[in-house]
């Protein structure tokens, strides 16, 4: 071969080089651009997850909340009555006839 077809060829090929270069810089370049858009897509739904969970969470909180709220004050209500009713005795054994301690009781039956 002589030195210009020598030089031809060096150039051709320098140049299916370059070509080839700027091929896969664009094909890393579209890659990572799936790979974003993939991963987005993967956040997103775990994000659309997390929310249903945590909202899951609240609605179990807040009626086991509603539910022990009604208990406590039913609980409390009971607790008032036999403290009315440990008074009652008291006073009742403390100051009172039997006549007096039925109209007593009488009285509160009636309220």
């Amino acid at each position: 071969k002589t030195k210009k077809k020598k030089v031809a060829d060096i150039n051709t090929a320098v140049t299916k080089l370059i070509t080839r270069e700027r091929e896969v810089t664009t094909q890393g370049e579209e890659v990572k651009k799936e790979i974003h858009t993939q991963a987005q897509l993967i956040i997103n739904l775990v994000q659309q997850s997390e929310r249903q969970l945590v909202q899951e969470v609240d609605t179990a909180v807040q009626q086991k909340t509603q539910l022990l709220t009604k208990q406590r004050e039913e609980a409390e209500t009971i607790l008032n009555q036999l403290k009315g009713c440990e008074e009652f005795v008291e006073q009742s054994l403390n100051v009172g006839s039997q006549q007096q301690v039925l109209r007593e009781k009488q009285n509160m039956v009636q309220v």
